[in-house]
């Protein structure tokens, strides 16, 4: 067994490196493009076993509560799926972007349309959050996308660019099927020994998000090297989207506590752009690959700067 105990320990210090993993994971992403063309294929396989960590990194206890209240999770959820999409939507049209930039003017309507990133509460666990609360927040959000998503995409871009009963059936086998293993293997080895287990779970976590980020990084370092001056254009106007509706979600519901304020910010700010590549991801532009690979580097990099004040927050109460 000293091979399994050797790689439990190596998994569960790569757990505690956490969010500074994270960082890390998407420039060591970039660095490996020629392995992006055999990740790609499976973007689905991984956003299912990230959502598998979630579930098992939830306490269902914790999760129960939110069930049986589920009132402040309905909220954020209408906050996530459509005030924010019919906000930042009629934004876009003022600015003309559909004008200025008509080659990314889609898939930044589906930026925030769809639903949050399935490893939210995988992050919020990471960096010290309420992991119950995002998960549930997140599986509300889920089952309301294949409606607001084909709705805002009709309202913006004049078609849908899903199937609503397509995109509910995948949302559905996403999280019913990996919340069922999760299930299993909660009964098969029991909450006490998932306990015990947390820092290898993040550490796996870690591992799939860095797969993960192969795939997404796939092109990037052509198109930087092609147009500079575009790509950091670009990256400055996501980083910017993305701080906007972390700030405005987490005012919005900072009287339910600044924790769960920043929980919010994350559902709103990291969107599941993952889905919606795997759905159409043949049929969009290379532009709409090269902004979903520039979206994830927000998503890798923010938390090294959330979990400090999470921590911070943790202190005071």
């Amino acid at each position: 067994m000293p091979f399994l105990n050797g790689l439990r320990a190596a998994l569960a210090w790569l757990g505690r490196q956490g969010t500074r993993a994270l960082a890390v994971s998407i420039f060591l992403g970039l660095a490996l493009p020629p392995l992006a063309a055999y990740v790609k294929p499976y973007l689905g396989e991984l956003v299912f076993i990230l959502l598998l960590f979630s579930y098992l990194r939830t306490d269902p206890a914790a999760f129960r509560r939110y069930v049986r209240a589920p009132r402040l999770t309905i909220l954020v959820s209408l906050w996530v799926m459509v005030a924010v999409p019919a906000l930042f939507g009629v934004a876009y049209g003022l600015f003309g972007i559909r004008e200025s930039m008509p080659a990314l003017y889609a898939i930044m309507i589906l930026h925030i349309a769809t639903a949050p990133i399935t490893s939210s509460a995988a992050f919020a666990a990471l960096m010290g959050l309420d992991v119950a609360f995002s998960l549930f927040a997140l599986i509300v959000s889920s089952a309301m996308a294949p409606v607001t998503t084909v709705a805002f995409s009709y309202l913006f871009l004049g078609t849908s660019m899903f199937s609503p009963v397509e995109l509910g059936i995948k949302m559905f086998l996403f999280f019913g099927a990996s919340g069922a293993v999760a299930y299993g293997i909660r009964r098969a080895v029991g909450q006490e020994w998932i306990e015990r287990q947390k820092e290898p779970i993040d550490g796996l976590n870690v591992i799939m998000v860095f797969i993960f980020a192969i795939a997404a990084m796939d092109g990037v370092p052509r198109i930087v090297m092609a147009d500079p001056l575009f790509a950091i254009g670009l990256l400055a106007l996501i980083v910017a989207l993305t701080l906007i509706l972390i700030g405005l979600s987490t005012l919005v519901f900072l009287k339910a506590g600044i924790d769960r304020g920043l929980v919010v910010g994350l559902l709103a700010g990291f969107r599941n752009l993952g889905v919606v590549m795997a759905a159409l991801g043949a049929t969009l532009p290379e532009t709409a690959w090269f902004y979903f690979a520039l979206a994830q580097f927000p998503i890798y990099l923010m938390p090294s700067l959330v979990k400090p004040l999470a921590r911070w927050m943790a202190e005071k109460r």
